[in-house]
C-alpha cells in the first residue's frame, strides 16, 4: 500500500499535513521530501492528521522527530489529531507523545489555536492600550 501526503496552509506558518496509507521504509523518502519542503524558520505549526494512518514505522517516526526538533527549535509546535489506537500505541511505545498536544479534529485544533491567539493578542493590547497589532 503506497501513502498518499497532503499538506494544507491553513494560515501562514501554519500547516495542515494528512497522512492516508502506509508511513514506512517504502513511502518514508517521499515523505520526508514533502515535509521538508515546508520546513523554514517560518514555519511555527504542524499538525499531522492521522485519521487515515494505518501503518508507521520506525523510519515514519524518525520523520516525525525530525520534524518536531525542527519546529520546536525556532520556537514553533507539533500537534497530531485524529491518531488511530496502534499508531497512537507505538508512538507511546516510543514515547514521542510526551509535550505533544493532541486533538480529536482539525477543528479542535484551529479553535484552541484561534484562543491562544485572541488570549495573546488581549495581553499585549491590555499591557499598551489600544495599539493595534499586525504581523
Amino acid at each position: 500500500m503506497s501513502l498518499i501526503i497532503n499538506i494544507e496552509n491553513k494560515v501562514p506558518g501554519y500547516y495542515v499535513v494528512s497522512l492516508h496509507g502506509r508511513l514506512d521504509g517504502t513511502t518514508s523518502a517521499d515523505c520526508e521530501a514533502k515535509i521538508n519542503s515546508i520546513l523554514i524558520p517560518k514555519t511555527k505549526t504542524i499538525v499531522f492528521d492521522m485519521s487515515n494512518l494505518d501503518y508507521i514505522s520506525s523510519m515514519g517516526l524518525r520523520i516525525v522527530v525530525k520534524t518536531r526538533k525542527f519546529i520546536e527549535g525556532n520556537g514553533g509546535g507539533v500537534q497530531m489529531i485524529n491518531m488511530q489506537p496502534q499508531i497512537k500505541k507505538v508512538l507511546e511505545i516510543a514515547n514521542l507523545l510526551r509535550g505533544v498536544t493532541l486533538f480529536n479534529s482539525v477543528k479542535e485544533a484551529d479553535d484552541y489555536f484561534d484562543a491562544m491567539q485572541k488570549k495573546v493578542l488581549a495581553s499585549i493590547k491590555q499591557k499598551d492600550g489600544n495599539k493595534f497589532y499586525a504581523e
